[in-house]
């Protein structure tokens, strides 16, 4: 793998890990407590769920040929986005490529020897990114594997996310490294028209990431300070900033924002944050923002809830939260936040599970360890948990994401760790 795909994945964990996304009423939000945060009963393990099939489906066409090595994005409807390895030889060995349905498709380049590199796919399939040449990255959409070169008037650029309207979010800098300098800029661009991001001044100087756009144009921005724990998220719509996640309960700084998550379609913000006082509460907090309003997400027992630590999408479209809490003695279990208190989804026998994903159909995906330690990727829907069985040849599952059909994105590991494959798991 290049070196340009390798600084993609490097920036990728450090927004998305370090911070997350964002927005919050444009003053500074204090959390307000739910209407209700009764944590349900804390089971050893998961209720198992009783004669489940799981069938699983290489993520390669149907004749086996160009599977899946890596996995970077999916959109609920099970569009696939990631990485092929077409072996020595290739002209591009490290294409990118989509798979849907047993279909893969490479993201052609727009320049001959240019490096692609993806990060996003909708529920179309259209993935946003950009194509390296000389060592300049500039933001790229591709539709059907065809590519549409992005021009914002920066000297640099990148799309990190695209909507179901074909509306993507590009940042944009004029320095080389400038993705991690303290000026840039953010833009949604719809068609032709390219409308510039304006950040609140809680982000004035930091460098800026679009995190998420929904099927309204409304952007999740998310802002750090190079070599500071500082940092800031905001959500901008229509031309003005909406929520600004910045201060969340007053303090702005590492101690305060942890990571945010969304929008979902009707526009809102997950995340979590450490109050700004020791105490405040249990550590840390999590948060939903919805309808222009914070809502405290208590984790179990009213403890302390992660919610953006594993999740890729931790908010459905409907507001419900997926999170998870430390119970101590190294024991932690996943929840799920809807209807104003917290359901444990227990594990699958071990002292710790996290979630990745939660659908509109309340179904969540995750990770649990077994009572052996070895790890299971896991779909639970209504009460019962299902694990994910390895495939032959393999010893171990995770998850990466979740679709609306319920199918299990992720892959399966042999026991020496020396090679993985990739799958939709179905379970009947």
């Amino acid at each position: 793998m290049g070196d340009d795909r390798q600084r993609i994945a490097r920036r990728t964990v450090l927004t998305g890990t370090a911070l997350g996304a964002a927005a919050l009423a444009v003053a500074p939000a204090q959390a307000a407590p739910s209407a209700r945060e009764t944590g349900a009963a804390r089971p050893r393990g998961a209720r198992p769920r009783p004669r489940s099939q799981v069938t699983a489906r290489p993520l390669a066409n149907t004749d086996g040929s160009h599977p899946l090595v890596l996995l970077r994005d999916v959109s609920r409807s099970g569009q696939v986005l990631g990485m092929l390895d077409l072996g020595d030889g290739a002209a591009d060995r490290w294409p990118e490529a989509v798979w849907a349905d047993g279909r893969v498709t490479v993201l052609q380049s727009p320049v001959a020897g240019a490096s692609c590199n993806a990060v996003s796919v909708n529920d179309l399939g259209q993935a946003a990114g950009d194509h390296v040449v000389a060592g300049r990255q500039t933001a790229t959409v591709w539709t059907g594997g065809e590519p549409r070169v992005l021009d914002i008037g920066t000297l640099y650029s990148t799309a990190t996310a695209v909507n179901n309207l074909g509306q993507v979010a590009v940042r944009g800098w004029n320095e080389p490294g400038g993705e991690t300098a303290t000026w840039n800029t953010v833009c949604l661009v719809d068609g032709d028209t390219v409308t510039t991001v304006t950040p609140p001044a809680s982000a004035n100087g930091m460098g800026l990431h679009a995190q998420g756009v929904d099927d309204s144009g409304g952007v999740l921005v998310v802002g750090f300070r190079p070599q500071s724990g500082d940092r800031a998220a905001f959500l901008w719509r229509d031309g003005a900033v909406v929520a600004d996640f910045s201060h969340i309960d007053g303090y702005p700084t590492y101690f305060g924002l942890q990571g945010v998550a969304g929008p979902n379609a009707r526009g809102d913000v997950a995340g979590d944050y450490y109050p700004a006082v020791s105490g405040g509460g249990p550590l840390p907090r999590g948060f939903l923002w919805s309808a222009g309003a914070l809502h405290d997400v208590p984790g179990l027992g009213g403890g302390n809830a992660m919610v953006t630590l594993f999740g890729r999408r931790p908010l459905n479209d409907l507001g419900d939260v997926v999170g998870c809490t430390d119970l101590g003695s190294g024991v932690r279990h996943p929840f799920l936040f809807s209807g104003g208190s917290s359901t444990d989804l227990g594990t699958l026998g071990g002292t710790s599970a996290h979630p990745v994903a939660v659908n509109n159909r309340r179904e969540v995906a995750g990770d649990s360890t077994l009572p052996d330690g070895t790890t299971r990727a896991f779909l639970w829907r209504s009460g019962g948990t299902t694990a994910i069985t390895p495939p032959q040849g393999y010893a171990t599952t995770s998850a990466f994401g979740l679709t609306e059909q319920g199918q299990v994105i992720g892959q399966a590991v042999t026991a020496d760790g020396s090679a993985a494959g990739y799958f939709a798991w179905t379970v009947a």
